[in-house]
């Protein structure tokens, strides 16, 4: 055996005893977030790597803005330090993944040091990404959010105007959409059960507010929590004027979305143009 399949196999061997070692001591933590993380076959490492490395403590102060990302996206509430956590053992284990695939082929090819160093390189670069990918999931969340908003306060505006009280029609609209896995219903879902289950209506709007995490929320809730005892005009007038902005933001996020489809097909383009070059030159570049 060479250097690198020397070096492929105790990577192998660190990487995967761990996991017979540490077992099912964390099957407990683990089995309530098994649908909202992958790679939970490897979770045990990274919960065991996190806790006896004291990895939240020691980056506490850095993990503050993933919290947040974590809380808004999975909807954490009070368990957002077990959704961080499960979060950073999701990145070990991907990290881990990779060394393994690399050290694994590297070891089959006969000690390939490009494996070995690709699955490297690929464990050093998964952080960011993962990162990146879960600053787009926030976005395009919230994006969703804003862009059902309008739609919906233009209902309520036009039911309050009708004659019906504010709190009803707002349970109308939502039970109208309760299938739809937009993420503004799913929450809306959640405040109605609430409401319907005896919390008052001034709380259950402003935890709705809290789980949105949308500034465009924010001025929704407050639109209502400030004029629904009045009701009639001065409600449904708030609403309008409300719904308006919020139309402009919905168009807004419809052309970023559209100049963002449009980019992403520049690089397909491209290559089709580059083999239809190929297709035509090729003829005329064999008669010479």
């Amino acid at each position: 055996m060479n250097t690198v399949q020397i070096i492929s196999a105790v990577i192998l061997v660190l990487a995967l005893l761990p996991l017979l070692l540490v077992g099912k001591s964390y099957q407990g933590f683990i089995e309530p977030y098994k649908e909202s993380f992958q790679f939970v076959f490897l979770a045990p490492v990274g919960l065991s790597i996190i806790d006896k490395t004291r990895l939240m403590y020691r980056l506490s102060g850095r993990l503050v803005a993933i919290q947040q990302k974590v809380a808004t996206l999975y909807q954490a509430g009070r368990e957002v330090q077990a959704y961080t956590k499960m979060y950073l053992a999701e990145l070990i284990s991907s990290m881990l993944i990779c060394l393994l695939g690399g050290s694994f082929l590297a070891l089959v090819n006969g000690g390939d040091e490009l494996m070995l160093t690709l699955g490297g390189v690929m464990a050093l670069l998964l952080p960011a990404i993962s990162i990146k990918r879960l600053d787009e999931k926030v976005t395009l969340r919230k994006q969703a959010i804003i862009f059902e908003l309008p739609e919906f306060a233009s209902k309520i505006a036009l039911l309050v105007n009708a004659g019906e009280t504010c709190q009803k029609a707002l349970i109308r609209c939502t039970m109208m959409k309760q299938h739809d896995s937009n993420p503004l219903y799913q929450e809306l879902k959640e405040s109605v059960t609430k409401i319907q289950n005896g919390e008052s209506f001034n709380q259950a709007m402003e935890a709705f507010s809290k789980r949105c995490g949308v500034q465009e929320v924010s001025a929704f809730t407050t639109t209502i929590l400030l004029n629904y005892r009045r009701g009639g005009d001065q409600l449904s007038l708030s609403l309008r004027e409300l719904a308006h902005t919020l139309w402009e933001k919905r168009k807004v996020i419809s052309k970023t979305r559209g100049e963002q489809a449009s980019s992403k097909l520049v690089f397909p383009m491209i290559l089709i143009f580059a083999a239809i070059l190929l297709v035509i030159a090729f003829p005329a570049i064999s008669i010479f």
